[in-house]
């Protein structure tokens, strides 16, 4: 869970998630915005938007979500985070509203959190974590959000044996039914003293 405090860009503000406040207006973006299947890998379902319900304030994860609001609103746009997988390594995630994209909000959102993680750590239950590496999962035909990850100076993350084709799923535990999806693996390292490119248009 987000234990820090708020962030300011130039158009937006990010602060710690919270489920009374953001569950249903994020419940309700996945539900309408007809892109479900790109957001988490499987055909929308009211059994499967469940899954992502009082997604804000989970502990024990070591989850970092910012939700995302444009200044001077108190409309929920998306959000903006990072999840520790079980490898270790740490990934950011993220979602904005269908009627906020190619208005770079998402850009500008990430770059802050990011800049944060790799400065001075973000807060996550109560514990301050930071890094010099993350990481990023995407569908490999999602190519809004592996541009968008190209801009924030993510590289595809490719095996030393060359380009391989990484399947990732889940099998639903009521129908022993298998769920398989193709994934793009990006990596981002910031080496000591690299501020990054933080300017935020």
């Amino acid at each position: 869970m987000n234990t820090g405090k708020a962030l300011e860009t130039k158009r937006l503000v990010l602060v710690p998630g919270n489920n009374a406040r953001d569950d249903e207006p994020f419940i309700n973006m996945l539900r309408n915005d007809g892109n479900f299947r790109d957001f988490c890998g499987i055909e929308f379902s009211e059994k499967y938007l469940a899954e992502f319900r009082n997604y804000f304030e989970r502990t024990g994860h070591d989850e970092c979500i910012y939700s995302i609001f444009l200044k001077g609103s108190d409309r929920f746009i998306g959000y903006v985070g990072f999840h520790r997988e079980r490898n270790l390594d740490y990934e950011i995630e993220f979602y904005i509203s269908k009627s906020e994209r190619r208005k770079g909000y998402c850009e500008e959102a990430c770059k802050a959190v990011m800049d944060l993680f790799f400065s001075e750590g973000v807060s996550v239950d109560h514990t301050r974590i930071s890094g010099r590496k993350l990481y990023a999962t995407t569908l490999s035909d999602n190519r809004p959000v592996m541009q968008l990850l190209s801009k924030l100076g993510f590289t595809e993350n490719i095996p030393e044996d060359g380009k391989a084709l990484i399947m990732e799923g889940f099998v639903d535990e009521e129908t022993d039914e298998f769920f398989g999806y193709c994934v793009a693996k990006y990596v981002l390292v910031r080496e000591e003293g690299d501020s990054g490119d933080s300017t935020i248009s």
